[in-house]
């Protein structure tokens, strides 16, 4: 939109975005990745994996916010018990991008993540994260009042004048996590139930992420509560209830769903699916949320579409409020058992 109002619609979403959110973005398939859930779940892989999540939001309204991140997780095992974790080490980069003149954030983490086994039934996963993050803004695509000429039009190559902001702007992130668990190491297709419930607090630092010169803006810290459980009907059926509160600044965020997995065929280490998944979730006066998915014991893809519920989908018409998310998850043969389970498919 090549105007004054779209300047003023970027300045006002990027006000309510990186004030009230700071900065952080929303990934409905929270629990595929996990790194962005609790650090701790760097301690929660039995081999090595690796996840992408790519989510499109508001695709045709006036500004576009797209997120992408990546993780790799590497387990670290006890010398004397090869099967069981002694923590984990993670290495996540994620990308924010909303609007016209490209208004970006780049995180890069590395993550360290310790088991504490109370006993056999009940372990403990505790995890630090820590990196920097740099904000972006290409001002050259932006048009501002100053360079409007009544006779002439928008002219990009008088100065702005408006703003004494800075282009780009790097500084440190520190995070960190805890998870309980009950009944760890049960074999997913064992008739019986786990549970787990954890807490992470994300830029714990509060570090300064203003873009403004010789201004400064704590950004907020983001915590966040999961609960949940998974029981397994028979060796063919798996339900997993599960929530994720969010709390940051004065924003707060609810989600509450399931999924269930049905396995259809023994746990190869092809490319043949051997299970599919399907479930949904209510995030609380925002969007209705539904997941399909497929995968075996060395992939799984999860497709999901957030319906948007709040008064932007009427403002709209109900086109291009929802967002579009896709995961993929990678890990290296293992046994049939899986260990710590969690929230992801």
């Amino acid at each position: 939109m090549h105007s004054k109002i779209a300047v003023c619609i970027y300045i006002t979403f990027f006000s309510l975005v990186f004030k009230s959110m700071g900065q952080d973005a929303i990934f409905s398939q929270y629990y595929s990745s996990s790194l962005y859930l609790n650090p701790a779940f760097a301690g929660s892989e039995l081999t090595v994996s690796a996840a992408l999540n790519s989510r499109v939001q508001w695709k045709s309204v006036v500004t576009p916010y797209t997120t992408n991140q990546a993780s790799l997780i590497v387990p670290i095992y006890r010398p004397a018990h090869k099967d069981v974790n002694l923590g984990g080490i993670g290495l996540s980069v994620f990308q924010n991008k909303a609007g016209d003149i490209g208004l970006t954030t780049l995180g890069v983490n590395v993550t360290a993540a310790y088991v504490i086994p109370i006993n056999e039934k009940n372990h403990i996963l505790t995890g630090v994260q820590v990196g920097f993050m740099q904000k972006t803004i290409d001002f050259t695509t932006g048009q501002w009042g100053a360079q409007f000429d009544p006779l002439n039009g928008f002219n990009s190559s008088l100065p702005s004048g408006e703003y004494n902001f800075v282009s780009t702007h790097l500084y440190p992130d520190v995070s960190f996590g805890g998870i309980y668990y009950n009944n760890p190491r049960r074999d997913i297709r064992e008739v019986g139930k786990s549970f787990y419930a954890g807490y992470s607090a994300y830029h714990f630092n509060k570090p300064n992420e203003s873009v403004i010169a010789d201004k400064s803006s704590s950004l907020p810290v983001l915590s966040k509560i999961m609960l949940g459980g998974e029981y397994s009907l028979s060796s063919t059926w798996n339900i997993s209830p599960n929530a994720l509160i969010a709390m940051q600044s004065t924003a707060l965020q609810i989600n509450v769903g399931l999924y269930g997995t049905y396995t259809f065929g023994p746990e190869g280490k092809g490319i043949v699916p051997t299970k599919l998944m399907a479930g949904g979730w209510y995030r609380v006066k925002d969007s209705y949320i539904a997941l399909i998915g497929f995968g075996s014991n060395l992939y799984t893809i999860g497709l999901s579409y957030d319906m948007n519920s709040s008064t932007l989908r009427k403002n709209v018409s109900g086109k291009g409020a929802g967002a579009y998310e896709i995961s993929i998850r990678f890990s290296s043969p293992a046994k049939a058992q899986r260990i710590y389970q969690t929230p992801r498919i």
